[in-house]
């Protein structure tokens, strides 16, 4: 039996997309092998729970080592998380990785998959990252960082010497795989496997029966429907101009549901915009995610320009298996793109585009008939290519063949 150790700042009981893939990966590595995790506090969705160090949940053993539990929506405070843990779950690694381990390990914190290579490489470990933002790319479209500056280009050097290092390197998305092959120099063995919908538990349900539409008296409005992070990658701004590009059209309701630390300047501008016709909601626990995904006519994507390849979001799979036409804010070259334009189940716009936006969700509200295929193509894509049971046994294989 093989022992896989998985490396991860968020893991159970963390709700939040990447809490709730790398527990996914564990558990169904843990059917097979010995799986052990190494990860932190939960900060996120969850932030407040004081989980046990140590525990045994569904076949994998966590130990959770310590670290700052600062609000991630405020700079300060993500960046000291991101110190902690990676210096606390770092060397809690040194000691718990042995010769011929196989370990996988997640590109967030952006400084933990440096230490978890060099322990790897100290004790003959196997080393598979696992790329969920691309680094230091993901700061541009931030305005943090310009690609021409001296900083940039050591990072950006630093990263593929880390892709180029590993025994394997996983991406999400097509465009991301294209990325970090030119980081790495085309050194990397990168591998794609996507993220995925969880399509026994999240079905199509009919709108009228919607509980959260009922509670927000939405049964009778064309909802436009934003689930997930709020956070500074996201193109928010454009759903909000769209939503007042169209405040005339009276049955057209936009909604919005999750937390991040973008969420608070897309509620200010709409504040200030004075807009009725767009509603804001906290997170939802996972239990009540079917009846969340459900609450839409037509469900949005939105990234800020530039973001193709750096990260690949994970609702669109949960989306898609709600059976959601999806509204792609995206770059042309992007994965998002990729996946509507060949599974038709949607439309694809180019970001900091309102206007467009705006046309496209009225021709989506007028062609009923576009929406029902749409919608139907949408979720039976999600069950032939990105159920759980597939993208499980992808990281099977995987594992298998180091």
């Amino acid at each position: 039996m093989d022992k896989i150790i998985i490396v991860s700042e968020l893991y159970y009981p963390e709700q939040n997309a990447t809490g709730h893939i790398l527990t996914g990966i564990a558990e169904g590595l843990a059917e097979k092998d010995s799986v052990n995790v190494l990860c932190a506090q939960p900060c996120y969705n969850q932030r407040g729970i004081e989980a046990p160090k140590w525990e045994k949940h569904n076949g994998v053993d966590i130990r959770r080592c310590w670290s700052t539990t600062c609000d991630p929506r405020k700079i300060w405070g993500r960046l000291l998380n991101f110190a902690t843990t990676s210096l606390s779950i770092g060397w809690r690694a040194f000691f718990s990785i042995k010769k011929d381990d196989k370990v996988l390990v997640v590109t967030n914190p952006p400084l933990l998959p440096f230490l978890i290579r060099w322990v790897c490489w100290l004790k003959g470990a196997k080393f598979v990252l696992l790329v969920h933002d691309v680094y230091p790319d993901v700061f541009v479209p931030l305005g943090l960082m310009q690609s021409s500056h001296p900083f940039y280009r050591m990072l950006s050097r630093a990263s593929g010497k880390l892709y180029a290092s590993a025994d394997r390197v996983v991406v999400l998305g097509r465009d991301m795989a294209r990325l970090v092959e030119g980081k790495s120099m085309g050194l990397a063995q990168v591998i794609v496997i996507s993220n995925w919908g969880d399509t026994d538990e999240i079905i199509p349900m009919p709108k009228a029966e919607n509980a959260l539409l009922q509670k927000l008296n939405l049964t009778d409005k064309f909802v436009v429907h934003y689930s997930g992070n709020h956070g500074r990658t996201h193109d928010l701004l454009s759903i909000i101009e769209a939503a007042k590009l169209l405040e005339d059209e009276r049955d057209v309701h936009f909604l919005f549901i999750g937390e991040g630390s973008g969420k608070a300047e897309v509620v200010a501008r709409a504040g200030k915009l004075e807009l009725e016709n767009v509603t804001f909601c906290t997170f939802v626990d996972r239990a009540e995610l079917n009846t969340s995904l459900n609450a839409a006519d037509v469900s949005v994507l939105a990234f800020k320009k530039g973001m193709a390849g750096i990260s690949v979001p994970s609702r669109l799979y949960n989306l898609m298996a709600a059976g959601k036409p999806i509204l792609g804010v995206v770059d042309n070259n992007s994965e998002v793109a990729d996946v509507i334009r060949e599974a038709k189940l949607g439309v694809a716009v180019s970001p900091e585009s309102p206007r467009d936006l705006a046309e496209q969700i009225i021709s989506l509200k007028n062609e009923g008939e576009l929406r029902v295929k749409m919608s139907e193509n949408s979720r039976k894509e999600a069950g032939l290519k990105y159920s759980y049971a597939t993208i499980k046994q992808q990281y099977r294989q995987l594992f298998d063949a180091l």
